[in-house]
């Protein structure tokens, strides 16, 4: 499982699977996870399935902050 941050929408990311296998090298794929959207199952260049979940939204205080 991945988790990507609570307002990304892109990722790049590794497959352990892949990269138990062959190393680091060739092992990273992309995705894109829409903001209403939680959580959802890609795959990996080699056909992994691989969840990626969203982590949970800052709260308004962070959000505040980070304006």
């Amino acid at each position: 499982m991945i988790s990507i941050a609570a307002l990304a929408t892109s990722f790049t990311a590794v497959c352990d699977r892949c990269a138990a296998r062959e190393g680091w090298s060739g092992s990273t794929f992309a995705g894109r996870l829409e903001l209403d959207v939680e959580a959802g199952i890609f795959l990996c260049r080699r056909g992994h399935q691989v969840r990626v979940v969203r982590a949970e939204p800052p709260n308004q205080t962070e959000l505040a902050a980070a304006s």
